[in-house]
């Protein structure tokens, strides 16, 4: 896990001079009442809530009740029930449940990316994906760095996410959430093509 980790380190290069995000873990952990995967603790550190090429969100837990700020968090009961969100490939051996389901990222083409927090250690949770293009849920069996990583490599071998922009694309920026609101502030959008 930790070489894969490593491998991400190296295909991303942070923009500007915001990167990695310090979370009281322990606090956390109560609120959501889960053990967040060491991997994904690592990534926070390191970059923390952001985005990958403007394309893939990272998000961090967050206590708050306010819906606006990005962070985090379990499908709301409307999205649960909605009988075009219910297929899944790729999960033997168990029932999957959007119940179990906790969201830590999502793309620019509105697709979710979580876990299925099903069992104790949270280092054996499958990684979920929910496309838009394929209007499914798939498991993959990796860890979050492994799953970036992969995507921005090339390694799988249908792209996992509804936009394929990343698919292969090698190193990429990091933009932390901080630093794209100051860019915004000074009327500089960080994804704009040249």
């Amino acid at each position: 896990m930790s070489s894969s980790m490593g491998q991400l380190e190296e295909m991303l290069s942070v923009v500007g001079d915001e990167a990695g995000d310090e979370v009281d873990w322990a606090a956390a952990e109560r609120a959501y009442g889960v053990h967040f995967p060491p991997d994904y603790k690592r990534f926070v550190a390191r970059f923390g809530g952001g985005t990958i090429e403007g394309s893939i969100g990272i998000l961090i837990p967050i206590e708050t009740a306010d819906p606006m700020i990005r962070r985090v968090y379990r499908l709301l009961d409307s999205v649960r029930e909605d009988p075009d969100l219910q297929r899944w490939s790729g999960v033997e051996g168990v029932t999957p449940s959007l119940g179990d389901v906790l969201i830590w990222g999502d793309t620019d083409s509105a697709d979710f990316i979580g876990w299925l927090t099903i069992g104790e250690n949270s280092e054996t949770w499958p990684l979920v994906v929910y496309s838009r293009v394929k209007a499914s849920w798939t498991a993959y069996g990796c860890s979050m760095s492994e799953f970036l990583a992969g995507i921005l490599s090339g390694e799988f071998s249908e792209c996992p996410i509804s936009d394929e922009s990343l698919m292969g694309a090698g190193r990429s920026r990091f933009l932390h959430d901080r630093e794209e609101e100051r860019l915004l502030e000074m009327g500089v959008y960080p994804w704009e093509e040249e």
